[in-house]
């Protein structure tokens, strides 16, 4: 411990504390959100781990490790290993609910990585003041050897993780296609914003590793990095946090078959989805109609398919636009009015719909029919 040395708060810990606060309060959020809660919590969780993790930069621009030195690998601050994993089971869990399976195995090199720093932590030198041993250990076997394996490992746990992601939310949007009227809404398109985040991050986070050990990156000269990589951050943690707040459908078994479609089915559904207005319903699915039809979920997907050349979402959209049209040209109604009448769940959804079918906002289409 240097006596000499004093705890100072310069601009560039003041400002990386500001960049990682919304991060905690984003993280914290989400790791107690009730709602979704098993997709919450890992993603929480990566919040709050990555937010911790910029500690060594708060506290070394303050110049608090020449006051107490000992906290060399103090475990907090180097999670790395835990990220792409917990993004993993996020995704997961949002999507599909169901046990981990293989993804658990993921969390292993996290694992190795805690012990491995609780170790260096609590044991190498005789107590926590004496931090010659921490530092020793740190320029003969860490630096040279341990730091290389682990940046190996979190670029690639992260490439796969963006691999996976993509991939997941690609299947999850083909299922709400055919599976529910409400596939917009359902649309989790904070994990496309997540790969995107992650595929800035692995760059600015392997490119800082690489520079750290070929010319001995300063704190100063890797600043504005670590800045970027922390705003990054708190974009995709303030998106998610707004996003998640309702549960979602999640994906099944499927249940094709091969077996004929009864004669008419289509024709029979389609008559009583438009007498009884069932696409009026905000939430309508295609169980919902195979329970009302008393058929197979298959067999009304197949039908409909057939019958109509779209995806149930696409179907049932297009019959709340037509619904919508009448109702913005014959009435004065507010849009919004329209919108949750024609079975949207809002506005910002309706608008989306209604111009991928029409080419027009529904406001200027009421006024190319009332000009």
């Amino acid at each position: 411990m240097d006596d000499s040395a004093q705890l100072v708060m310069n601009w560039r810990s003041v400002m990386m504390a500001m960049v990682i606060t919304p991060i905690l309060i984003c993280g914290v959020v989400l790791f107690f959100r009730r709602v979704e809660a098993r997709a919450s919590r890992p993603l929480g969780a990566v919040l709050i781990l990555a937010a911790l993790s910029m500690g060594p930069q708060i506290i070394g621009y303050a110049d608090a490790y020449a006051i107490w030195p000992w906290m060399t690998f103090f475990p907090l601050f180097s999670t790395d290993l835990w990220f792409g994993p917990l993004l993993i089971i996020h995704a997961h869990a949002l999507t599909r609910g169901t046990s981990l399976g293989w993804r658990r195995y993921l969390l292993l090199p996290g694992a190795v990585q805690c012990l491995y720093y609780l170790g260096a932590f609590f044991l190498l030198g005789d107590s926590m003041f004496d931090h010659l041993g921490k530092w020793a250990f740190n320029n003969m076997v860490h630096g040279p050897y341990v730091e290389p394996v682990e940046t190996l490992v979190g670029v690639a746990l992260m490439l796969f993780a963006i691999i996976y992601l993509w991939r997941e939310r690609a299947t999850y949007l083909a299922f709400l296609e055919n599976e529910s009227s409400a596939a917009r809404d359902y649309d989790p398109v904070w994990l496309r914003n997540i790969v995107v985040a992650l595929v800035a991050a692995t760059c600015l986070y392997a490119g800082l590793e690489i520079a750290q050990l070929a010319i001995d990156l300063t704190y100063n000269a890797a600043f504005p990095f670590q800045v970027l990589l922390m705003a990054i951050l708190c974009w995709l943690g303030l998106d998610a946090a707004w996003r998640l707040t309702s549960p979602f459908p999640k994906l099944r078994p499927s249940l094709a078959t091969t077996a004929p479609v009864p004669d008419n089915l289509s024709e029979r559904i389609l008559s009583r989805m438009s007498a009884e207005r069932w696409f009026l319903e905000p939430r309508l699915s295609i169980r919902d109609v195979a329970n009302r039809m008393g058929s197979n979920e298959s067999y009304v997907s197949r039908a409909l398919n057939r019958a109509s050349g779209q995806s149930f979402n696409q179907l049932v959209n297009g019959l709340r636009v037509k619904h919508a049209k009448i109702q913005l040209s014959d009435t004065s109604d507010p849009v919004l009015s329209i919108a949750m009448d024609s079975g949207f769940n809002s506005k910002a959804t309706f608008n989306r719909v209604f111009r991928d079918f029409t080419g027009q906002t529904p406001s200027r289409f009421r006024a190319s029919q009332n000009p």
